[in-house]
């Protein structure tokens, strides 16, 4: 089981290094991922059945074995990893990648040699333990980014559309609101919430509000309020 440890490493180091390149160019800022992505896919290509080949040259125990289980190991090491550190620099990335091919290598090795059922079952746990805890830290990133783009965009909106908008039509319902750019609001209203729309206001936020309200209330003979969205 050591000696497969110590030339799992060795495989681990030069796998690690074929592939820890491309996948530190991912990490530069500002890069596009589809122009770093088929160098990747080659190194991988390349690698994978090389460091399989080459634990055959080495002499590993059971070579196809530990290098599938290689591969599992270090996907799983690597999406826990980009949780804890989400933007590492691409000199630390290909340096923690190199790290974890090491130890994913030299681990799927020790693991694939022993007949011992109790390295086997520790390392199932502790897989299955890093997939759910990365789905679920995932999952919550997820949910609070969506949150965070709600919140924006309603700031953006409020601050860039200091609008006036009709709070009553009389005889209608306000049935749709959308935007047509970025500082012109569109409301639609309806007889009900069946009919459909026949009363049709565009609001600018390049004029004053209370000018379009006045003009609109004098042209409706309305006294209906109006209510103010934003600053």
């Amino acid at each position: 089981m050591e000696r497969d440890l110590v030339r799992g490493g060795g495989v681990g180091l030069v796998v690690g290094g074929v592939v820890g390149y491309p996948v530190s160019r991912l990490y530069v800022e500002g890069v596009d991922a589809y122009t770093v992505l088929p160098l990747l896919v080659v190194a991988v290509a390349v690698a994978v059945p090389g460091g399989v080949l080459l634990a055959v040259w080495v002499r590993i125990t059971r070579p196809v074995r530990s290098g599938l289980l290689a591969v599992v190991l270090l996907v799983v090491a690597k999406n826990a990893v980009d949780l804890v550190v989400p933007g590492p620099g691409p000199r630390l990335a290909f340096a923690g990648f190199v790290g974890l091919a090491v130890v994913s290598c030299a681990g799927a090795a020790a693991l694939a040699g022993t007949e011992a059922l109790l390295p086997r079952v520790v390392a199932a746990v502790a897989v299955c333990g890093c997939v759910i805890t990365t789905a679920t830290v995932e999952h919550r990133r997820t949910e609070a980014w969506e949150r965070r783009l709600r919140t924006d965009t309603v700031a953006s909106y409020e601050k860039s559309l200091p609008l006036a908008v009709p709070e009553v039509v009389p005889g209608r319902v306000l049935v749709q609101v959308w935007t047509i750019a970025e500082d012109v609001l569109a409301l639609d209203y309806a007889r009900d919430g069946r009919s459909e729309p026949d009363v049709f206001v565009r609001v600018s936020a390049g004029g004053d509000p209370r000018k379009a309200c006045a003009a609109w209330e004098r042209d409706s003979g309305s006294a209906s309020g109006w209510r103010r969205i934003g600053g």
